[in-house]
């Protein structure tokens, strides 16, 4: 069977999904295009578990729609909407795991119900399910979701968890979410006072130096996986690297994340970009 979107499953995408970045233009066309598309599902869940004024048991609703919609890929003859139609085809054409949504959605559950991490091996556990079955979903559209590879791939997902949650902190807890583990509170004396009046003291400073040394080991852990791909998918890591590293970089300078924490601008990504291209 040859692995590749239809060309109405292609324009349906084009036309719905167009404005979702995360499928590179590293990619090729198919794989860019099933990208899109994967992307536009975890974001739609994304935002019913994080964005609006909906209650939580309404949140779990809508959430439901998109978890029985799921559970209908494998059934032939099921009436679903477009986005579905293109994941069952994707799944089919790529072989890719159904469970992989399963842990996603889990994920976005566990946003909604909004249960403190009482360990930092608890936000660990959260990081499996919402953020590591995207970067094996990515492998297997480049035929590369090899067991060693998912290990490698699980750790750098890890590692942008972890940077997107001490990016976050302010704008997470504004949404009555704290990723920060009671453990880390209660260890380096942190107090949740602090985060809503913008008081990035000692303590933090302290918990954020630690935080850093945990990105940097699942960096360091999770970039050999640039030394085992070829071709786009290896330049495609080699620019996440290079991005997690300056984002580290930027996050150890700067002094109150309360107030403004670092963000990567496109015209930083296009010298990522050139810098990726130079060392490939």
């Amino acid at each position: 069977m040859a692995h590749y979107i239809s060309i109405d499953a292609a324009s349906r995408t084009k036309k719905h999904y167009e404005n979702f970045p995360v499928a590179t233009l590293i990619f090729p066309k198919q794989e860019r295009l099933a990208a899109t598309v994967l992307y536009k599902f975890a974001r739609d869940c994304d935002d019913i578990a994080d964005e609006g004024d909906l209650n939580q048991q309404q949140r779990y609703e809508k959430l439901e729609h998109y978890q029985a919609n799921i559970r209908l890929l494998n059934n032939t003859d099921a009436n679903r909407p477009d986005l579905f139609v293109d994941l069952k085809h994707i799944a089919e054409n790529y072989q890719l795991d159904i469970s992989l949504f399963e842990r996603l959605l889990q994920g976005f559950r566990q946003d909604i119900a909004n249960t403190p991490y009482q360990n930092f091996a608890e936000v660990i556990h959260y990081c499996h399910l919402a953020a590591c079955p995207a970067g094996e979903m990515i492998l297997t559209l480049f035929r590369e979701n090899k067991e060693h590879k998912i290990h490698y791939a699980n750790q750098l997902c890890i590692c942008l968890a972890l940077i997107g949650m001490l990016q976050d902190i302010k704008e997470d807890f504004n949404k009555g979410r704290v990723y920060v583990p009671q453990a880390d509170f209660k260890k380096f004396n942190l107090k949740p006072e602090d985060i809503e009046n913008n008081d990035f003291n000692a303590e933090w400073d302290n918990f954020k130096a630690n935080w850093i040394t945990r990105i940097e080991n699942y960096l360091a852990a999770g970039k050999n996986l640039q030394d085992i791909t070829q071709g786009r998918l290896r330049l495609q890591i080699k620019v996440l690297v290079l991005g997690c590293e300056l984002l580290i970089l930027r996050l150890k300078k700067r002094t109150n994340l309360f107030l403004a924490a670092p963000k990567l601008t496109k015209l930083d990504w296009l010298f990522i970009f050139f810098r990726a291209a130079l060392k490939s």
